[in-house]
Formats: structure tokens, C-alpha cells, sequence
């Protein structure tokens, strides 16, 4: 898988100065101008995702892509493909590069109206809810080691509109999973907003990125980028 307006208000009494045609009579008062937000992107730079100081994470905008298109995967515990699953209209995916076996994009699903988003975060805070217990009822088997493979799925942060997981996976003796269809280690973090839902994924297959403090500082970036987009 891998774009500020001040707007400086009259005062009061040279408004009404002005409509009783005293305009020159009354010298205007300053007053501090409203502050407005500053629009945002709602992609992220590299330096906002989780486990930048150590991958150095740069943002590829040229890899950045929308289709409407179908896709076999997306996120760890989905069931089917993902975009029938969560009912998004259309997906936009950007890349992020500068680590070595360590994959990195960020995803928006673009829904019809707030309400399908909504229900599209719910279903998969459901889905990561039972997601462990699912893989581990797979029986999978380590490709290299044979042994049985163990998966976990930990909640890192949340918002109200949204959360932070960390997926990992080891044989019985503890070693990274070597698994056909699923990384070893996985950071997802989803945030709603409106009628666009975005994701952040980190992937490894021979490294651990189990290290998931910057998960709420990330959540809440990508929270202001979609309110001020």
C-alpha cells in the first residue's frame, strides 16, 4: 500500500457618528482585530507522525492520490475490503518515506455526510475492540519459525473522535511474526471530523515500532488539521 483574513470593525460610536454625518467630527478608536483560525492542510508533515525522532519520516507529496477504486487492505482489523466496510465514498493516500523496512502513509476516507463518518469510526473501534481475539482464533503459524503466532492490540490514546492502536504480533518464543498477510508491528491512529475520517498507519516487518507515546500528540494534530481545513 503502500492550502487570514483580519477584518478591522468600526467602533461603535464612529458608526454612528458616520450615520449622522459627523464623520469627520469623531475620531475613530482603535480596536484590536478578531482573531481567525488559520486554514490548514489535513495531511500531516513528516514530523507529526508518531516515531519521527526516529525514522525521520518526510512527506511524499508527489505519491498523494484519490480513487474511488477498491482496495484488498488498508488497516489491520478490517474485515473484507475496507472501503465497502466502512461505506467511504472515496479514499485519498499520501506516503511518507525515509525509514528502511518501516512503511509510513496517511489516509483520508471521504464520506457522503458526518453521519456515515461517524458510523465509519464507531465500526472500527468495534472491530479493533475484538481484533486480537479474532487473529488468535486464526491459528496462524510463523512462516519462519513454525511456531504459533500471538497477536495484541492495545488502545494507546483517544480522542471523541478518535483513537490510537498498537498491533503486534510474535511467535511462542517471543520473535517477531514473520506472517504472510499482516506486519509484526503496527501503529494505526484514526480521527473523524465532518465527513472526512483520517488515518495514519506505521508498518513494520523486521523492526519493533511497539513505542507509542507521541500516539496522543499525533491524534490531536490530526484532529486541528481536519477542524481547520
Amino acid at each position: 500500500m503502500m492550502k487570514r483574513l483580519t477584518i478591522r470593525l468600526a467602533p461603535a460610536a464612529a458608526a454612528v457618528a458616520l450615520a449622522l454625518g459627523l464623520g469627520a467630527a469623531v475620531a475613530p478608536t482603535a480596536q484590536a482585530a478578531p482573531v481567525h483560525p488559520v486554514r490548514t492542510s489535513p495531511w500531516l508533515s513528516g514530523g507529526e507522525l508518531p516515531l519521527s525522532s526516529t525514522f525521520h519520516w518526510k512527506a511524499e507529496p508527489k505519491t498523494e492520490y484519490t480513487t474511488t477504486g477498491q482496495f484488498q487492505w488498508l488497516f489491520t482489523c478490517g474485515i473484507g475490503d475496507p472501503t465497502t466496510e466502512v461505506h467511504s465514498s472515496s479514499v485519498s493516500v499520501m506516503q511518507f518515506g525515509g525509514a528502511k523496512n518501516v512503511v509510513a502513509s496517511q489516509l483520508l476516507f471521504h464520506f457522503r455526510s458526518t453521519a456515515v463518518a461517524k458510523a465509519a469510526l464507531a465500526r472500527l473501534e468495534r472491530d479493533y475492540s475484538s481484533c486480537a481475539a479474532r487473529l488468535d482464533k486464526e491459528n496462524s503459524v510463523d512462516i519462519s519459525s513454525g511456531k504459533r503466532l500471538h497477536w495484541t492490540v492495545t488502545r494507546t490514546a483517544s480522542l471523541t473522535e478518535g483513537a490510537a492502536y498498537r498491533v503486534t504480533g510474535r511467535d511462542s518464543a517471543g520473535k517477531l511474526a514473520d506472517d504472510p498477510d499482516l506486519y509484526s508491528d503496527a501503529q494505526e491512529l484514526f480521527v473523524q471530523h465532518g465527513a472526512t475520517l483520517s488515518m495514519v498507519g506505521i508498518y513494520a516487518e523486521s523492526s519493533k515500532i511497539d513505542n507509542a507515546a507521541g500516539a496522543g500528540s499525533t491524534l490531536r494534530t490530526m484532529d486541528y488539521r481536519l477542524t481547520h481545513a
